[in-house]
């Protein structure tokens, strides 16, 4: 039977280190087993009246001797300036 595995992690900016359009932050993460499924998503702080908008780009797994890395990027696609987000990951194990 598979399990169902849910993590979340978040940045936010201070004073006036915002993610602004078109720039990105580059993630990595460690700990899940060859097979698993992964999703992704970016939620980004809310509040009027701006319209912020990011995206999951370069979704990758890097595999070495010592174990496997996901690499993505967070990418801010829309027309303003977002000063902080969360990321959701969830996991299928079988």
């Amino acid at each position: 039977m598979a399990n169902v595995l849910q993590w979340f992690a978040s940045w936010v900016g201070a004073g006036a280190d915002q993610l602004y359009p078109g720039q990105a932050h580059y993630w990595w993460m460690v700990g899940f087993n060859y097979g698993d499924a992964i999703s992704l998503t970016a939620h980004p702080v809310i509040g009027p009246p701006v319209d912020r908008q990011l995206a999951i780009q370069d979704v990758r797994v890097q595999g070495t001797a010592t174990g496997r890395t996901l690499l993505f990027t967070v990418r801010n696609v829309g027309p303003d300036p977002v000063p902080g987000y969360g990321i959701g990951f969830g996991f299928i194990r079988a």
